[in-house]
């Protein structure tokens, strides 16, 4: 006989470890990770959230603000805990700090009065359109009424490219005009600026520009008409042969072809532009390159005194009193979490400027191998702490402004030991094909056995991989008098 399993409930103590994400963690692992427009957009939202905070004017003069913060600690339990003689995290805040000498205007270090200077905003203008362009000079022109609204309907039906997918027989269908009509609208706008744009494939495209440059007669001008396929596959030979010219005259020709533009339309596709502002300034001074932090533009907060006040004044209900107790907490691990993280920050770029003083000087060829876990390691953090330091942050050096991740990259290691970059093996790579002869340029395998020359030991798969990182083409592509 089967006996089923006696349960039963226990009761037992057990010791054990886990790492638990506390809200106050999470902001500051936040706030790490957002570049200063992200940052000064956050903090310009919790100064409408948070009644607690208050931005610092410029022009304001500097208050004194000794207020005691035994006080608030007296007072700062207020109704709700006249029973409770128990502290909380409120009672051991150091109010004293965050009034006084953290949030004090003269936090900011003002060397110099900062005239006040407009918004980067006020310059923002969107480029026009490849359609506003063209009805632009439309409206110009003294084109009469039926052809002025036939061309606008072909200029509506242009791609991305500047090219006219659409027929004719379309067109008149739609305007219901005739095909004489429907040409000579066409023909305004082909004659428009960008040259070659109403097109209808690659080889009008490029016997308009051809056109516009008086070379009608030319050789480039009868090889696009008539030998653009040959043209295509790279078929010099055969193009000299049938055109009754000569290879070099056909290279010629080819050269200037190679100037003309088959996507006219292309400048004009509205991109979203992405601003950066840098985080750090890296500035050489008395022989000496120093770490400044940008804060222009960031709002510089401090708590209300107000409200401190209104926490000690009697009549005030308990609810309130407990709003204002979490709000001060909010305030307070805030300003904290900016202040960690302006302090890594800088850390982490002083760490980099120790490592990378070649870079600075000298430009990227002399960018040394670096990794995040050293700095890390360095700096006695978690590697992703670095991680999200250098994420989509951005440093102004005396090499431009480079975003932070650059400044880390793998590295070979010559026989002799020392250390080199990926970045300054890809400069190497670019420098052998910008000196190559251009009518027998180098494969990668060849460009493989020019860097063992220089100690530089990969094999062709990853010469290939970093000139298709550089976006350089092949051999076949860079050779002299391939289209495009």
């Amino acid at each position: 006989m089967n006996r089923r399993p006696f349960l039963r409930q226990t009761l037992d103590i057990r010791l054990s470890q886990r790492l638990a994400l506390t809200p106050s963690l999470l902001q500051k692992i936040e706030l790490l990770q957002l570049n200063k427009l992200e940052l000064q957009e956050m903090l310009n939202q919790e100064l409408v959230e948070n009644p607690i905070l208050e931005e610092i004017l410029e022009t304001e003069v500097p208050s004194e603000m000794t207020l005691d913060g035994a006080a608030v600690e007296e007072n700062g339990a207020g109704e709700n805990s006249s029973k409770d003689s128990d502290k909380d995290s409120f009672d051991e805040i150091d109010f004293r700090y965050f009034f006084d000498e953290y949030l004090d205007t003269g936090y900011k270090n003002r060397e110099v009065e900062n005239s006040e200077k407009p918004s980067f905003e006020t310059f923002l203008t969107q480029a026009p359109s490849l359609e506003d362009h063209l009805n632009w000079q439309l409206g110009l022109s003294d084109t009469r009424a039926p052809i002025d609204e036939i061309a606008r309907q072909i200029i509506g039906n242009l791609n991305e490219d500047g090219y006219l997918y659409m027929g004719l027989e379309e067109i008149c269908q739609v305007t219901r005009c005739t095909m004489e009509e429907a040409a000579e609208a066409l023909k305004v706008v082909q004659f428009m600026d960008p040259v070659g744009v109403g097109a209808r494939d690659l080889r009008e495209c490029l016997s308009l520009q051809l056109e516009n440059l008086d070379l009608e007669e030319s050789l480039a001008f009868k090889i696009v008409q008539e030998h653009l396929p040959l043209l295509e596959g790279h078929k010099l030979k055969e193009i000299a042969a049938r055109t009754d010219s000569t290879f070099d005259d056909v290279v010629q020709a080819v050269e200037c072809i190679k100037h003309l533009i088959p996507k006219p339309g292309l400048k004009y596709n509205n991109q979203k532009t992405n601003y950066v502002e840098p985080e750090v300034t890296i500035a050489k001074i008395d022989d000496e390159f120093v770490v400044l932090l940008n804060d222009e533009g960031m709002p510089q907060l401090r708590l209300n005194a107000n409200y401190k006040k209104l926490l000690k004044t009697k009549g005030v209900s308990g609810d309130t009193k407990s709003f204002l107790r979490e709000k001060f907490r909010s305030a307070v691990d805030l300003l904290r979490s900016v202040n960690q993280r302006k302090q890594t920050i800088y850390k982490v770029c002083v760490c980099i400027v120790n490592r990378q003083k070649d870079f600075l000087e000298n430009g990227f060829s002399q960018l040394h191998p670096m990794l995040i876990k050293d700095v890390a390691n360095e700096l006695g953090v978690h590697s992703s702490t670095i991680s999200r330091v250098v994420t989509n942050k951005y440093v102004d050096t005396p090499q431009g402004v480079i975003e932070l991740r650059k400044f880390f990259t793998m590295g070979l290691e010559k026989p002799d030991g020392e250390g080199l970059s990926i970045v300054q093996v890809k400069l190497k790579i670019k420098e052998l094909l910008e000196n190559e002869n251009k009518n027998k340029p180098y494969s990668d395998n060849q460009l493989g056995q020019l860097l063992r020359r220089d100690n530089i030991f990969i094999n062709r798969r990853t010469v290939a991989k970093y000139r298709e990182q550089m976006q350089i083409p092949g051999s076949r592509e860079r050779k002299v008098g391939y289209l495009f």
